[in-house]
């Protein structure tokens, strides 16, 4: 039964967005016909992208026709990457043609973030750093989380690091609140894949804190309360855990957010596995596979059947459970390039050999476990990480620093001003007064005058 109801989560979803109330995003008789989604507006439903599709030919002018084709290919990531790269080579095909450098360079950037969503990190690197002379400044805070991204699915986390801070630093730049909240996200996240789940959980809340005062709530938001959900979940608080993951939830099935749906199912494995709600587990468990079908997307696949065998293991089903991690490896292949994951589940094969008694098979995984362990936690990493902390706690110190010094150099000229008019008041008193004395003695002897004169 649970099968037959997770075959038409699809269909659902659909027929529940038609309840929801949103707003237009396309009206072909206004000036600029396009509301930019999660720019302008969050208040629509799942079929925003069948607007956008249906309305793109209607658009003549290039600049916003260039706009919704982009937003198309890169919000199609989040439920189909092969739909999603359909409307990149569309766009990079119309921009080339109309030599818009500009618009080219973006959609690069967006060729590039699907790229590294498809395992090819070293085309996506190439891509993306092919789009850096493009673009305009204030857009090099998003190319530089997906170039983080490319270095996080390597396992570089130090380098990942690096280009979170380059975003953060161009988005505090130019007063960018999303890019700046994105950064927060994305160190958040390299927190808690280096197990410091405590500075992870508070770069995500003021992530999340950013989000919401911007108003907006997009895919970014989304993950992010995904991964406070999971900081929460490693520091044993599994009601906030909890609490994150069904946000995440809410907002992903309003818009249709097949990725992070598929992140959180898999959370949501881990959450009732700890519990030992293992039927909820399951039920979840099939819930995450059938997104990462959905996506079409191997790192998904991959992260979902971890995660199952994970369980498996757990329950002291053995046998499926190595058969689960076996199906991951193989999904995951030799090109597979995020081995924080890959470590994961040479780990919990390990464990599960060694739960069937096959020693020999589990110390040939722990084994790969070690290996991939020492390339992803690196001393060096560990350092970077650490040192970018202390970098950015100095720099935030210092910004406060340069806060209170503007605020008293603010006070300061507020109270000489002051002390200028009441300066000025007080001098303008003075002669008001003077004049009014000098007025009340003239008075006084004009009417000594008048007496005189009318005593004659």
């Amino acid at each position: 039964m649970k099968k037959h109801f997770i075959k038409y989560i699809p269909v659902v979803l659909i027929l529940l967005n038609a309840l929801i109330s949103y707003g237009q995003i396309i009206d072909l008789t206004k000036e600029n016909p396009y509301t930019k989604v999660f720019v302008e507006t969050d208040d629509f439903g799942t079929s925003y992208l069948e607007i956008l599709e249906n309305a793109l030919d209607k658009v003549e002018n290039d600049t916003i026709q260039f706009s919704m084709l982009n937003d198309l290919a890169y919000y199609w990531h989040t439920r189909n990457l092969l739909k999603a790269m359909e409307f990149t080579k569309k766009g990079l095909a119309l921009t080339k043609g109309k030599k818009n450098t500009l618009w080219y360079g973006k959609f690069q950037i967006t060729y590039g973030s699907i790229l590294l969503r498809m395992e090819k990190l070293d085309s996506a690197y190439v891509v993306l750093e092919d789009a850096k002379s493009r673009v305009d400044e204030k857009d090099l805070a998003f190319l530089n989380t997906q170039l983080g991204y490319v270095f996080e699915r390597k396992g570089q986390v130090d380098i990942a690091a690096d280009y979170a801070m380059e975003s953060l630093r161009l988005g505090e730049k130019f007063n960018d609140t999303r890019a700046i909240a994105v950064a927060y996200s994305d160190l958040s996240n390299l927190f808690w894949k280096q197990s410091k789940y405590v500075k992870g959980l508070e770069y995500g809340l003021k992530s999340i804190n950013i989000f919401e005062q911007r108003g907006i709530y997009d895919l970014d938001y989304d993950f992010t309360l995904y991964v406070v959900g999971n900081n929460f979940l490693e520091l044993k608080k599994y009601e906030e855990a909890y609490s994150y993951f069904q946000q995440s939830i809410r907002i992903g099935e309003q818009y249709g957010f097949y990725n992070n749906l598929c992140d959180v199912y898999i959370s949501l494995i881990d959450y009732n596995a700890i519990l030992n709600n293992f039927s909820d587990a399951e039920e979840v468990g099939l819930v995450a596979i059938k997104y990462a079908e959905l996506l079409d997307n191997n790192f998904m696949m991959m992260r979902s059947w971890l995660s199952v065998g994970k369980l498996q293991y757990l329950q002291g089903k053995y046998i499926t459970a190595i058969e689960s991690l076996k199906r991951s490896l193989e999904i995951a292949t030799e090109d597979f390039g995020d081995v924080y994951f890959l470590s994961q589940a040479y780990e919990a094969l390990g464990k599960a050999y060694a739960g069937n008694h096959n020693y020999k098979d589990a110390y040939i995984a722990f084994a790969e476990y070690d290996k991939l362990k020492s390339k992803f936690f690196t001393s060096e990493a560990d350092h970077r990480i650490s040192l970018l902390q202390t970098e950015f706690e100095v720099a935030q110190k210092e910004t406060t620093i340069q806060v209170q010094e503007y605020e008293l150099k603010k006070q300061r000229t507020r109270q000489t001003l002051i002390s200028i008019i009441t300066g000025l008041l007080f001098l303008l008193l003075s002669v008001l007064f003077v004049t009014y004395k000098i007025d009340r003695k003239k008075n006084h002897l004009l009417e000594k005058q008048n007496r005189r004169k009318n005593s004659y």
